[in-house]
């Protein structure tokens, strides 16, 4: 078989191949359409008085957990929650189990997303990204974990706004709008 036989029967099948696959990728595209379609016709129907009391519970619940959230991950809250930090224990690991704990306490609660607003949400993420900037700042320069405690409970009775009260307040002015 010459050259230009072989790179014609490459170039079929290439031909082929991208054909085959763009058939697949627009059916897939042409039912997530179709689905998309469907829920937003589902989100405008109207609402059975049952459902809805249902509904209004959920987000209710969701909103008393992501109030608990915010509570866990409060600054002195989270440091009287986790042990004091070893007198050998660096600032690099009391930080570590800081953050880490603020990222359990997240992770257990992402799915209390679906039950909010969008904007919600989002104050919910800059609370938490105040919290953990908060963490770092203070553990910058310091040796050891204690230095990092002494430092992160001076930094968070001085800091002008809280992003955990003005998140916590989003949180009840969402709850309100849900049982106005």
């Amino acid at each position: 078989m010459d050259l230009t036989t072989a790179l014609f029967l490459f170039l079929t099948t290439l031909i082929g191949i991208v054909g085959i696959f763009a058939w697949i990728v627009n059916g897939s595209l042409s039912r997530l359409n179709a689905t998309l379609v469907a829920l937003d016709q589902r989100s405008t129907a109207p609402v059975a008085p049952a459902d809805r009391e249902n509904s209004t519970n959920l987000r209710l619940q969701a909103c008393e957990r992501l109030t608990l959230m915010l509570e866990r991950i409060n600054v002195p809250n989270l440091l009287l929650r986790l042990p004091a930090p070893a007198p050998a224990t660096t600032a690099k690991e009391y930080t570590a189990g800081l953050l880490l704990s603020i990222q359990q306490e997240f992770e257990y609660n992402v799915t209390q997303q679906v039950y909010v607003s969008d904007a919600l949400w989002s104050v919910l993420l800059q609370a938490r990204d105040n919290v953990s900037q908060l963490i770092v700042r203070a553990a910058e320069g310091a040796d050891s974990g204690e230095q990092v405690l002494a430092r992160l409970r001076l930094m968070s009775t001085r800091q002008p706004e809280d992003a955990i009260a003005l998140a916590q307040s989003a949180v009840r002015k969402e709850a309100a709008m849900v049982l106005g």
